[in-house]
């Protein structure tokens, strides 16, 4: 494999795959609407090779119902209806606003990324820093938890500086897969290959909230030899986070 050549996504890419970040929880924030199109997603990603997945449900102030206890049972009725369906291993985490809400939701608990009760999927406003965010950063770091930095690549007051900062502060980051073939735009593109040229990142997920984005851009996605050496230590590096 030349160095300067691109190439798409390997047809084997998921086999044995695990995604740290979607929205199929059905009917819970604006990700999937239905329990059935969320099931036939669960089919087309299976079929991929796709064999676990954490979903994600937002935890914001737009979606005030979504508290731990509520969510949880949402997921466990929709795990035993997706047992009938297909074989993929599902989880239950959450995508954590820092917002006016966030603080709320640490006293009841983090659904986290990972077994252990640690790393925790974090996202901010795509337009700005707002006040507060670092003071929150620092109180989930200070119990012992791990910051998992969702879709830095996507935040647009985001530049070099804000990521070593970031970085230096040991926050981890998940990079959105279809970010790679342009679905948030120009700049998410640009920022997330660099990302990934440079070693930023430390896990991928596919932020799924609707099946057809995903199957329109995945064939998109074009990655030198280096990028995809990094795409597949990301890969690895979620299955870390299920077992």
């Amino acid at each position: 494999m030349l160095s300067f050549l691109k190439h798409r996504l390997p047809d084997d890419f998921f086999r044995g795959a695990c995604d740290v970040h979607c929205h199929l929880l059905p009917g819970v924030d604006d990700g999937f609407a239905t329990t059935e199109k969320s099931l036939h997603a669960l089919k087309k990603l299976e079929e991929k090779g796709v064999t676990k997945m954490i979903l994600t449900p937002h935890f914001m102030k737009d979606y005030p119902l979504n508290d731990r206890q509520s969510i949880t049972t949402e997921f466990e009725a929709f795990r035993q209806q997706a047992a009938e369906a297909c074989d993929i291993e599902l989880r239950l985490a959450a995508e954590y606003m820092l917002d006016a809400c966030f603080m709320k939701h640490f006293k009841q608990g983090f659904l986290t990324l990972d077994k252990a009760g640690t790393y925790v999927l974090c996202e901010t406003s795509y337009m700005m820093y707002e006040q507060g965010i670092t003071e929150m950063l620092y109180e989930v770091m200070c119990s012992d938890l791990q910051p998992v930095i969702a879709h830095p690549e996507r935040y647009e007051y985001a530049n070099k500086d804000n990521y070593y900062r970031w970085k230096d502060k040991n926050y981890k980051f998940q990079l959105n897969l279809l970010s790679l073939a342009g679905a948030y735009g120009d700049p998410a593109f640009a920022k997330s290959h660099y990302l990934l040229k440079e070693g930023f990142y430390d896990y991928v997920g596919s932020d799924m909230h609707n099946l057809g984005n995903f199957e329109r851009f995945l064939p998109e996605i074009r990655l030198k030899a280096k990028e995809m050496d990094e795409l597949q230590r990301l890969l690895d590096n979620n299955k870390t986070l299920f077992n």
